[in-house]
């Protein structure tokens, strides 16, 4: 029987208060921009919905890296793809939260199409068009993300019941079932996260559209989310759990970050470079507010962050194998989608980043960061015969 060693009590106490902290600061703190007039302002609803759709992204990657690596057979991912299923399902109730919130206080400052034609275009008091209804956005989302919940917790059940089956003796077909499985969780997160990325990437601009732009904005969530995970797994696997990450460990998820790496650039670039030589005003306007005027800076940041660090760093196999430097590159990588996805919204709002460096801002994204770290301390405090690794123990420092 392959023994997989539990979660072990610790003191978990400094990190629930800050966990518990930094939700409720970022609560007043948006109450407070709330009631001092910001209800009003698209620039907090966006900030807001910034937030909303980094950390959803990145607590849905977890199943879904837990999905490929299962369907590619990677065996040393064994080490981090349990902590990603918990990190997923532990989020949901955070997910339909947040949502809630956007759509009963932000809708009309954040979708023009959620306005009466009066004020979008001048012209009577009717919808656009049935997709773009209030109604229906409303329950598309509330129910693609249950969709994809579910299927999450149906494949979790049934990696579970692995477990619990001696080594080398899973009944005939049941391998087949279980890898179904991780597909139709793949398949879930490609639609949860297409409509999420119609809804919040696209459509808040007027008459703006992509083909690549649902891939491009997937493979922006699998790459934070992977990085996400990483730093995840070192309090929760390694100081919690009691399980040494190995060279091994490192140098894989290493290349997989640089794999990671140079598909989001090329998503990047499949994005972009088509609309820059369509040359259609109304395409590549939003597209170059992105990365010029005030905005210049933040683009050059975020490149750097997402291109230029980690490609240059990641190609030494001494980076891939030292826990130091992948904190510091997965830190930088989860900042460069942050920025990434602000500037994909909030320049829709504003003409410069003046709400950048606010207490708002600030406050949101580490109540954001609370929200994505708590649940999973409930989970394990909750569950504690889930083991946080699937890799046997007689494997922990094999290197194999």
């Amino acid at each position: 029987m392959e023994k997989h060693r539990v979660i072990k009590k610790g003191n978990d106490f400094p990190l629930l208060l800050a966990c518990v902290i930094l939700l409720l600061n970022g609560v007043a703190s948006f109450a407070y921009a709330a009631w001092d007039g910001g209800a009003n302002s698209p620039s907090l609803w966006a900030l807001f919905a910034t937030n909303f759709v980094f950390f959803l992204g990145l607590t849905q990657t977890g199943m879904v890296f837990s999905a490929i690596m299962r369907l590619a057979k990677s065996e040393w991912a064994r080490y981090f793809t349990r902590l990603g299923e918990i990190l997923t399902l532990a989020y949901a109730p955070f997910a339909f939260i947040f949502f809630i919130i956007i759509y009963f206080g932000g809708t009309g400052h954040l979708f023009y199409w959620a306005k009466p034609v009066a004020e979008a275009h001048g012209e009577g008091h009717r919808a656009l068009s049935p997709w773009l209804g209030k109604d229906l956005f409303l329950w598309r989302n509330i129910i693609l993300m249950a969709l994809y919940y579910v299927m999450s917790y149906i494949y979790f059940r049934a990696a579970r019941d692995e477990e619990r089956y001696e080594h080398g003796s899973v009944p005939d077909g049941f391998q087949y079932k279980i890898n179904f499985m991780a597909a139709l969780v793949l398949a879930f997160y490609v639609l949860i996260n297409t409509n999420i990325s119609w809804d919040f990437g696209m459509m808040i601009i007027k008459h703006w559209e992509s083909s690549i732009h649902p891939p491009y904005w997937w493979v922006g969530n699998v790459y934070g989310g992977a990085a996400f995970l990483f730093l995840m797994s070192l309090y929760f696997v390694y100081n919690r759990g009691g399980r040494q990450v190995s060279r091994w460990h490192l140098n894989a998820y290493g290349m997989f970050l640089i794999g990671l790496t140079l598909l989001w650039t090329y998503m990047y670039w499949s994005q972009h470079v088509v609309m820059w030589y369509g040359d259609l005003p109304e395409l590549t306007r939003p597209l170059f507010k992105q990365r010029t005027g005030s905005y210049a800076p933040l683009f050059i940041v975020m490149m750097f962050l997402l291109l230029i660090i980690p490609f240059l760093s990641l190609l030494f196999k001494k980076v891939k194998s030292c826990v130091g430097s992948l904190i510091v590159l997965t830190v930088l990588i989860c900042l460069g989608v942050w920025l990434n996805r602000y500037l994909m919204i909030l320049t829709v709002f504003e003409d410069a980043p003046t709400s950048l460096a606010t207490w708002t801002n600030l406050s949101l994204f580490l109540a954001g960061l609370g929200s994505a770290v708590l649940p999973v301390m409930a989970f394990v405090r909750l569950f504690p015969n889930v083991p946080v690794t699937t890799e046997p123990e007689a494997e922990e420092n094999s290197g194999h």
